[in-house]
C-alpha cells in the first residue's frame, strides 16, 4: 500500500488529487504494481513512482483544466525519468462532481513526450534490465531507514547527491544518516568529500548528531540462495541487503570530549557483524 505523508510544500487541494490518482492506479496494478516512491514527499521530481515487472514508470500530476498548480516540474520528472531507465508518464486529472478523477482513459497516462496514452502493461518485457546507480541508492535508503524502526523519519530523500539521505527524531531531537549504496563485493565505500560541509550545515539547523551507513547489495544466487558475486542486480529479484557495519558517528567531538557515543540501536545490526537483511527494497 502506498504511504500517504502530506508534504508541507503542497497545498491540501493537490494532496487530494495525488490521493486519488494513486489509490486509481494502485486498483489498476491488482496486486502486481510495487511502489518506487509510494509517498508526497519532496524532493518532488515526480509525483509519484511505480514497477511493473521489468519496468519502472514515474509521474506527474496535472489539473487538466490548469486551475490547480501542481508542484515540482517537467524537468525533474524527465531527469529522474532517464537517470533510472524509466518512462516519464503525465496523468491529468480532472474535479468533476466535487472529486478528481482521471481525465483520460484506462490507466488515465500519457507519455510526457508524446502525450500518447500509455498502458504500462503493454511496456513489461522478460528482459533482465540491471539496477541503475539511483535505483540501488534508493533501496540503500529504504534499507537504513527500515533499520531504524520505532523511530520517527521526519524525511528521506532517494536523490544520490543530496545529502543527508534520512532525517529522524532521535534521542536528543533530529538526527540524520548519510546512505551510500554498494554492490557486493564493493564495501569500500566512504563518506562523501564534502562531509564536513555536509554537518557544519547540519549543525547549523539545529543538528550535530549524524551518522555514515553502507547498504551493500547481491544478488541471490538461485541454487545457493547466498549473495552472488557474478550475478547482476536487475530488477525484481531479491537482492540480498546487507548494512556494512554499525554506522560511523559523525558528530565532530573536542580534544578534551569523551568518544563519541555509539550509533543509536536501531541503526546497529547487532555486533561486529552485522545480520544479513533480505527484501525487495523497491527492486
Amino acid at each position: 500500500m502506498f504511504d500517504m505523508t502530506p508534504c508541507g510544500q503542497v497545498s491540501r487541494e493537490f494532496q487530494a488529487l495525488w490521493t486519488l490518482a494513486a489509490s486509481y492506479v494502485e486498483r489498476l496494478g491488482e496486486g502486481s504494481l510495487v511502489w518506487f516512491k509510494g509517498r508526497l514527499s519532496t524532493p518532488l521530481f515526480e509525483h509519484f513512482s511505480f514497477r511493473l515487472g521489468n519496468q519502472l514508470f514515474f509521474v506527474r500530476l496535472e489539473d487538466a483544466d490548469g486551475r490547480l498548480v501542481a508542484p515540482g516540474s517537467m524537468a525533474g520528472l524527465l531527469e529522474i525519468s532517464e537517470a533510472c531507465a524509466g518512462v516519464p508518464l503525465v496523468m491529468p486529472m480532472r474535479h468533476t462532481g466535487g472529486i478528481w478523477l482521471p481525465a483520460e482513459p484506462g490507466w488515465g497516462l500519457v507519455d510526457a513526450r508524446t502525450r500518447e496514452p500509455v498502458d504500462p502493461r503493454s511496456l513489461v518485457t522478460a528482459e533482465r534490465i540491471p539496477f541503475t546507480d539511483w535505483e540501488l541508492h534508493d533501496a540503500a535508503v529504504k534499507a537504513v531507514t527500515r533499520s531504524l524502526a520505532g523511530r520517527k523519519i521526519l524525511c528521506s530523500s532517494s536523490h544520490p547527491a543530496i545529502s543527508p539521505s534520512v532525517w529522524y527524531r532521535g534521542e536528543t531531537g533530529a538526527e540524520w544518516v548519510m546512505v551510500r549504496a554498494a554492490r557486493h563485493p564493493d564495501v569500500d565505500v566512504q563518506p562523501p568529500g564534502n562531509w564536513a560541509q555536509i554537518l557544519e550545515a547540519c549543525a547549523e539547523r539545529g543538528s550535530g548528531n549524524g551518522y555514515f551507513a553502507v547498504a551493500v547489495f547481491a544478488a541471490r544466487d538461485p541454487e545457493t540462495g547466498r549473495a552472488s558475486d557474478t550475478i547482476a542486480l536487475c530488477r525484481g529479484g531479491e537482492p540480498v541487503v546487507r548494512l556494512l557495519q554499525a554506522p560511523v558517528y559523525l558528530r565532530p567531538a573536542l580534544p578534551e570530549e569523551g568518544p563519541a557515543p555509539p550509533p543509536p540501536g536501531a541503526l546497529s545490526a547487532g555486533g561486529a557483524e552485522p545480520a544479513i537483511r533480505e527484501g525487495t527494497q523497491g527492486a
